[in-house]
């Protein structure tokens, strides 16, 4: 591969790399959500209602969906049958959520309440209401029991005390790009996130050649935010070996300033001695990407 090439290729990883904003997008995860599928059966009768249900909330943004179908023994129509058409709200206290959404009820416009027990030592619970939206008919439809067949989750996150994330790109001592993608948060449960980090040489001769250094940590354990710097480390592996892998991070603001760039550092030492995979440290200004540090003080 040429030069020429090999800088058009940088240059395209650079941009891919770092969208500043859209590229920390990709590491959000749910504040909430409510999925699963089952059937309970209806009142005293051998109808049974059967429901999917998929609604996650991420920030503000409340997004997916929910069907239920009440069916007899007696027909081989479903006696009942609502959909949800926009979810708009999903609050969750512990094992219990809140659904309400807008839909249709047996084709009528309506307006849609479901609730849900996760993991009760009873067992899961389901209960849904469907009032009409535009009709004088004092009806509504009202079902609820333990769930017979299938599961639900219920899931919210702990209150976030601080958090870091970031994804980008250093440069490297070799003159190679250090590639990087991590996220931690502090609760009062404790730690949790992740680290990948890749170091290539985007001027390799081979399209096909493999990274130099892979670092990968599936689970932090330690994780400290203070101001705009935040310190994580964790045990994961330095090119497919076990090492303790430390990452620091420094938000200097975005867009970036132009004066003071974010930075990103990596430390990775081996468990073991081996010549082979001697310590791995990288680390300065980014060339492409954001980082994001985040200290949140409590509510006075």
């Amino acid at each position: 591969m040429s030069r020429r090439v090999g800088v058009i290729l940088l240059t395209a990883f650079l941009v891919s790399a770092v969208a500043g904003s859209a590229c920390l997008a990709q590491l959000q995860v749910p504040n909430a959500y409510v999925k699963g599928s089952g059937a309970i059966q209806i009142g005293n009768s051998n109808n049974i209602g059967q429901f999917e249900i998929n609604v996650v909330k991420q920030g503000p943004v409340v997004s997916g969906g929910i069907k239920f179908v009440e069916i007899s023994p007696d027909s081989t129509k479903p006696v009942n049958v609502i959909v949800s058409r926009v979810v708009k709200t999903l609050c969750v206290q512990g094992n219990f959520a809140t659904i309400t959404a807008e839909g249709l009820w047996n084709t009528m416009p309506a307006e849609i309440k479901v609730e849900c027990l996760d993991d009760n030592p009873s067992g899961d619970w389901f209960h849904i209401t469907a009032k009409p939206i535009r009709s004088m008919l004092p009806v509504i439809y009202d079902a609820a029991g333990g769930v017979i067949k299938g599961d639900i989750v219920v899931f919210s996150q702990p209150a976030v005390s601080g958090y870091a994330k970031g994804c980008g790109a250093i440069r490297t001592s070799n003159a190679g790009v250090g590639k990087f993608w991590f996220h931690a948060e502090v609760t009062p449960v404790g730690v949790r996130g992740w680290i990948n980090y890749i170091d290539l040489n985007p001027l390799a001769a081979s399209v096909t050649a493999r990274p130099k250094v892979v670092i990968y940590v599936p689970r932090i354990d330690y994780a400290e935010i203070v101001g705009n710097t935040a310190v994580i480390r964790g045990k994961g592996t330095l090119n497919g070996r076990p090492a303790l892998v430390e990452v620091k991070a420094v938000d200097n603001g975005y867009p970036p300033t132009g004066v003071a760039p974010d930075e990103f550092y990596i430390i990775a030492r081996p468990l073991v001695a081996d010549v082979a995979e001697p310590l791995y440290r990288e680390g300065g200004p980014l060339i492409a990407g954001d980082v994001v540090v985040v200290a949140i003080r409590p509510a006075e």
